[in-house]
């Protein structure tokens, strides 16, 4: 905490934490009974207001929804903030990222997504702050870079491979779509799916002179034949 910020009120305390009780009783009623069939006064009941308070906090449903996605996301960029910030090698940070994105808080995430999106109409709310939700993900992206050329530096990843071609690689591997093919529909558990893919994506990018790809003189033929 930054000791020359002013403290924090009472009255702001309590409306944060108001706040807080609204998005996880939204989140919970939605895993459970799915966008259209919930309801602000079932939020407000989970939470023992009036619907009148919910709407101070969150004016529509949709704004309430988009605000629990939001959090989702700043929650898992907090977590990968902080294994990018540990002491940890470079291979060892990116097995932190893959087993965070596909653990069972992302899990949860992921069903909650599935149940919004039967919504054609709050994917077009959701689509129309798709450029603010990208801009959450630049600075992230910049620092996965980084830690793929560190990576390549200290000799454990392959230096011959771009790194956005390995950026690319990474970031198929942390698709919603993946997980819900690995993890929902062939029902295979977590901590599996996370060795089986760290064993193919840190294969892939190793340090393997023989997989190394070939010059352009190579490819175009020693021309001094």
């Amino acid at each position: 905490m930054d000791a020359t910020a002013p403290p924090t009120s009472l009255k702001e305390r309590q409306r944060q934490e108001r706040e807080r009780l609204i998005l996880q009783a939204a989140e919970e009623l939605l895993l459970e009974k799915g966008y259209h069939e919930t309801s602000i006064d079932d939020i407000a009941a989970r939470v023992g207001v009036s619907k009148g308070t919910v709407y101070l906090h969150f004016p529509t449903k949709e704004d309430l929804v988009v605000a629990l996605v939001e959090q989702g996301m700043r929650s898992f960029l907090h977590a990968l903030d902080e294994t990018l910030s540990s002491p940890a090698s470079p291979r060892e940070k990116l097995h932190a990222i893959i087993a965070q994105f596909y653990g069972t808080h992302a899990g949860r995430s992921f069903g909650l997504r599935n149940r919004l999106f039967e919504s054609p109409e709050l994917l077009g709310r959701l689509a129309e702050r798709r450029h603010a939700k990208s801009a959450l993900w630049e600075e992230p992206m910049r620092r996965i870079c980084a830690l793929l050329d560190a990576g390549k530096a200290a000799g454990e990843f392959d230096p011959a491979l771009p790194t956005p071609v390995m950026r690319a690689l990474l970031v198929s591997m942390l698709s919603p779509h993946g997980y819900q093919r690995l993890i929902e529909d062939d029902h295979l558990p977590h901590d599996e799916a996370v060795e089986y893919l760290c064993r193919f994506f840190f294969k892939g990018i190793a340090p393997d002179a023989a997989c190394a790809m070939p010059s352009r003189r190579a490819e175009n033929g020693d021309q001094s034949r």
